[in-house]
């Protein structure tokens, strides 16, 4: 069987949940990715990736053009169309193709979009008057942007019941909107820490063989508690302790997050870019802590940060706060505190430094769960179950 996925925009991270659903899907079926691209180029960590077929339409961000829509429509074949992220230009187009193609559509959920919306919305417009205004522009963006209007992400979850079976990335979704959670699982046979050595990672990365390194390495937003990790590593007055952020780009929230860390932490605050998916185990090498500070908010309680899995399968030691899965998924093999506790998360950070071999075992019970239950294969499995679900012959979702 061929399949097609579709993606919101090649030229950002959003492709990653699809180049993950595409190499576990391509052990047993033709895959293709399709979408938009916003920028000139794939996105930068999978910019090297030459396993994946790539179809592409080149598309001006917040604009509309009919013309690239029936360009994308007319590009995708597969059997099978599984729409990533139900959002306006990309679900008209994987409803269209099983209305009038009589394909088969599966839309996955990894992220509550509304929930990002509601939170933005929030943030941006906390005065009255600036909220009266921008509520008497809805009309005109419905029309002119519609990626930006509250009544289009509002329908695109009502749409979401038109396909055949949904996938989600976690429990808060699946109980929203059903379907079958899928994990963001990894390639523990790649991600595998008996391939590298720490010490001579660190050498390669300029970093003094005797830091002790808490990491961060994902992409940096407002709800991922990255200001509360500065704070907490702050809080450990041990020169030798440094943290790394990995994964800063040119953003204004990056760039205001790296002069507070500086400010914080001086020598002790690292910073790199974003990296491609080869370097993932290398950085995760170094680190003797991985630390997922989610905060917890209308944007991050329908999310799973995919980089929990990485330090997994990488055996590192992690804590994570209460937010989400994250319990659930570090169940015997973590660490968790509350959101926002910079003072807990400084006390579980030398807890866990001054236990080594407890981290080490911890860090091996982390592996063996991501094997069993977050890994490719296991990952593999679960889509099956869902391509034996599907009512093709009737088109509706049990």
């Amino acid at each position: 069987m061929k399949i097609s996925i579709l993606t919101l925009d090649l030229s950002n991270n959003s492709l990653s949940r699809a180049y993950i659903l595409a190499k576990v899907l391509q052990r047993k079926h033709e895959v293709e990715i399709a979408g938009f691209m916003f920028d000139s180029s794939i996105w930068y960590p999978l910019s090297d990736e030459k396993s994946i077929t790539y179809k592409s339409i080149n598309i001006k961000k917040d604009s509309i053009y009919i013309k690239r829509f029936k360009q994308l429509y007319n590009k995708i074949d597969g059997d099978l169309i599984y729409v990533v992220k139900p959002l306006f230009h990309i679900v008209w187009i994987g409803l269209l193709k099983k209305l009038f193609a009589k394909k088969t559509l599966l839309i996955d959920i990894d992220d509550w979009e509304m929930g990002f919306f509601i939170a933005s919305y929030r943030e941006t417009y906390r005065k009255l008057a600036s909220k009266i205004f921008f509520i008497s522009k809805e009309p005109l963006r419905f029309f002119t942007n519609p990626y930006k209007s509250f009544i289009w992400v509002f329908i695109m979850e009502k749409i979401i019941k038109a396909a055949n079976q949904v996938t989600v990335s976690n429990s808060f979704l699946q109980k929203r909107f059903g379907g079958t959670v899928i994990y963001h699982g990894r390639d523990t046979d790649f991600l595998n820490p008996a391939g590298f050595n720490s010490q001579t990672l660190k050498q390669k990365y300029r970093i003094d063989s005797k830091s002790r390194i808490i990491m961060f390495f994902g992409t940096p937003r407002a709800h991922k508690g990255l200001e509360v990790l500065i704070e907490a590593v702050g809080l450990v007055k041990d020169e030798n302790i440094k943290l790394v952020l990995v994964g800063i780009d040119k953003r204004r929230f990056c760039k205001n997050l790296v002069k507070y860390g500086q400010e914080r932490l001086s020598e002790r605050f690292v910073i790199y870019g974003m990296q491609s998916f080869e370097k993932v185990p290398e950085f995760m090498s170094i680190a003797d802590i991985i630390v997922i500070p989610q905060e917890k908010s209308l944007s991050s309680i329908g999310q799973t940060p995919a980089k929990i899995f990485d330090a997994m399968a990488m055996a590192k030691p992690i804590i994570a706060t209460d937010v989400s899965d994250l319990p659930h998924i570090l169940d015997g093999c973590g660490w968790i505190v509350g959101p926002g506790d910079a003072g807990g998360l400084a006390e579980k950070i030398k807890y866990i430094l001054s236990h080594p071999q407890e981290a080490h075992n911890t860090g091996l019970k982390a592996r063996q769960k991501c094997i069993k239950y977050y890994s490719w294969p296991s990952m593999e499995k679960s889509l099956d179950e869902v391509f034996k679900n599907l009512n093709t012959s009737k088109g509706k979702r049990k």
